[in-house]
């Protein structure tokens, strides 16, 4: 039996630099960076201390009486919900006329509701005591819950913990069910707040994060730059819609891309944890990128934009670009690479979950967003086709890497746009035809209506 074809239908992001499909997009062309002072934890005595934050978030924006539930709900259960509403939104899929039990939740977290269960145990140290809510808020498997519940979805129901890479991890995951026809659509979102004092004093401790540029935050995160000196921490979240292609066109939705390869390969015994000194095993990164360029069926030459892992961090920054150099050899030269992390930090499963959704409208909008800060390419990440600006580049195929905390395991997923037009050419990546003349590049894919506050769906 052939496997299902499976496409993207809606995005919602919720992030540093927006919260919306328009918002967030408008940012990323603008080279809007997301970056401040930390004001959601104490960073006194933190070496860092900026963080990209969703400022201003109300959860009430995005569902009714929101207000009440932000009172007992962690910040990334909030997050989570709130870029369900967005995504479903974006997609207009008709909620009443899915089959609720062939409709499925993924969430991808990397660090679930750790701040609260931190908070929960220093509570109870003091008072002997804990809420009600702490048995649910206090696992990472309550933003699934929480989401499944209140737009009853009751088809498979699944939450990954898999570091940064767990938002394209559980897209990944949720694209092999629909494949196998398990289900007709999946709601799969990525989810984190690691503005946390203890994922803070870790992160400083490994000497992850950057620190040199606290003065001056909106430069501090430099993917692939000479002068980069570590992560920028932050949080966020992204929300995908997926669906079969079958089911997509049976309500005649409007697709983004289609989802046509997934990887992630471990190193195994090769990668022991050193923060300062990583083995540079390459095998697993290469193994990875070919996986899904293999699956997708392409030639790495025909790859036509890569969104890298790009965190700004010394070490990987360097192993990923030397990685993309052997897999794609002199072709990495033209091939438009950019960091969404250059604007909104690294912060575990919404980051790679907000690159899926940058990577959709890059393939619908026609357009390649920029990287800030990386002035100077850093001699040993080779040549890296980087932009300062977004470039008109009409990518009809496309990769997104991600990177586990530590390099123990990297994640890929292949993106391809679902119209092939003619005049496109192949190799040299130059049209003969204009946005003007292709209504689907766009900005202007509006919502039939405005976005309301949510009210949980009845059985």
């Amino acid at each position: 039996m052939p496997l299902e074809s499976v496409v993207i239908t809606g995005v919602g992001p919720v992030s540093a630099i927006g919260c919306g499909r328009e918002p967030f997009w408008e940012s990323l062309l603008a080279g809007r960076h997301g970056f401040g002072p930390i004001t959601l934890c104490d960073s006194t005595h933190s070496p860092s201390k900026i963080a990209a934050e969703v400022r201003d978030f109300r959860l009430e924006d995005y569902v009714q009486d929101g207000h009440l539930m932000a009172r007992h709900t962690p910040r990334p259960v909030q997050f989570a919900l709130a870029a369900g509403v967005l995504a479903l939104h974006d997609s207009e899929l008709d909620l009443d006329a899915c089959d609720p039990d062939r409709f499925g939740t993924y969430v991808g977290t990397s660090i679930g509701n750790l701040g609260d269960a931190l908070s929960l145990a220093e509570r109870f140290e003091r008072t002997g005591s804990v809420p009600p809510h702490a048995a649910f808020h206090a696992f990472n498997h309550s933003a699934a819950c929480v989401v499944s519940s209140f737009f009853n979805i009751r088809g498979p129901m699944h939450t990954t913990t898999s570091g940064c890479n767990s938002g394209l991890d559980a897209l990944g995951q949720s694209m092999r069910m629909l494949q196998a026809g398990a289900v007709d659509a999946m709601l799969v979102i990525g989810t984190d707040c690691e503005v946390v004092p203890e994922v803070l004093a870790a992160l400083n401790a490994s000497n992850s994060l950057a620190t040199k540029y606290n003065k001056k935050p909106g430069i501090a995160s430099r993917p692939f730059d000479k002068k980069r000196d570590g992560n920028v921490i932050g949080e966020g979240a992204a929300g995908l819609v997926l669906e079969t292609e079958a089911h997509a066109k049976a309500r005649n939705a409007r697709i983004y891309a289609r989802v046509v390869g997934y990887q992630i390969c471990s190193a195994g015994q090769n990668r022991q944890y050193s923060h300062d000194n990583p083995d540079v095993d390459l095998r697993p990164c290469t193994r990875a990128l070919r996986g899904a360029i293999r699956e997708a069926g392409w030639q790495p030459s025909e790859v036509e934009m890569i969104s890298a892992n790009g965190s700004s961090s010394v070490n990987y920054d360097r192993i990923e670009a030397t990685a993309l150099r052997e897999v794609f050899g002199d072709d990495l030269e033209r091939i438009p690479l950019h960091s969404t992390k250059s604007m909104l930090g690294q912060h575990g499963a919404g980051s790679s979950a907000l690159q899926v959704a940058a990577a959709c409208l890059s393939i619908r909008r026609g357009t390649v967003p920029p990287t800030i800060n990386c002035d100077k390419l850093d001699p040993q990440c080779g040549k890296l086709n980087v932009s300062k600006e977004a470039r008109e580049r009409f990518p009809r195929r496309a990769i997104v890497h991600a990177i586990g905390l530590g390099g123990f395991y990297y994640s890929v997923g292949a993106f391809e746009s679902i119209e092939r037009p003619d005049a496109m050419v192949s190799g040299a990546m130059q049209v003969s035809w204009s946005a003007e003349a292709h209504p689907r590049f766009q900005p202007s894919d509006k919502f039939r209506e405005p976005l309301k506050p949510w009210r949980p769906r009845a059985d």
